[in-house]
């Protein structure tokens, strides 16, 4: 089995190859029945690429095949994921190949680039320990890599309403206990500083909250008593 093929049926496995497109490539390939084994390879070639059902099982099934011979847990992870902090400390086991090889630095403090020692696979990675408590993963190449060491980032996760925008697409909102919360009012303060005109329901939409809850939270950060030196 070839690098690409690997490639391939890792990108099917999780998600990010349509099956259409799968079933179109699986057709034109040989030598694929040793490496994953004639039964599953016979599934792959005549299953029914219509039926959602039978996909999520395929994709399943190549994704246990294929995860007993994984060194790391880039191949595994979608193109564009979401990365949990805490819970079961599966992150931990991500976070345990890679390297931290560029920070974007205090101005967007939540990015960065990490590659892999095992596969080689760079990632952008946007960390948000504020709202969603989600690590953010974006697979980029070595030449986004290259150019973000001269100061020339990839366009994903550039802004701070982007970081929670993306949380919102990808993750659950959470709850606070606490409805004025330092870490709700922060990212407010911050999402207003970096665009002035943003609307409360924008606001209450990105952080998952009610119409209410986001103009009472503007109204305190805004208030000429909030204390800004948090």
């Amino acid at each position: 089995m070839t690098d690409d093929q690997l490639s391939q049926l890792w990108a099917f496995s999780r998600g990010d190859l349509p099956a259409r497109k799968f079933e179109e490539w699986l057709l034109a390939q040989n030598g694929l029945e040793e490496p994953i084994g004639e039964e599953l390879h016979w599934a792959l070639e005549s299953g029914d690429y219509s039926n959602r059902d039978e996909v999520w099982k395929l994709r399943k099934s190549l994704a246990l095949a294929l995860g007993s011979q994984k060194e790391c847990e880039c191949p595994a992870i979608r193109d564009a994921a979401a990365i949990p902090m805490g819970g079961d400390f599966y992150f931990e086991k991500v976070f345990d190949t890679l390297d931290q090889l560029v920070e974007f630095g205090p101005e967007k403090w939540w990015l960065y680039i990490s590659k892999c020692r095992c596969c080689a696979t760079v990632w952008l990675i946007a960390q948000d320990d504020r709202i969603y408590d989600e690590f953010y993963f974006q697979r980029i190449d070595e030449a986004a890599l290259a150019d973000a060491r001269l100061g020339h980032w990839p366009p994903q996760l550039q802004t701070y309403e982007d970081l929670l925008s993306t949380g919102r697409k990808l993750s659950n909102p959470p709850r606070f206990f606490d409805p004025m919360a330092g870490s709700l009012q922060w990212a407010v303060e911050d999402l207003l500083k970096e665009r002035p005109t943003i609307s409360t329901d924008e606001i209450g939409n990105l952080l998952g909250l009610s119409k209410e809850h986001a103009m009472a939270l503007v109204g305190k950060v805004q208030s000429p008593l909030a204390d800004h030196n948090h």
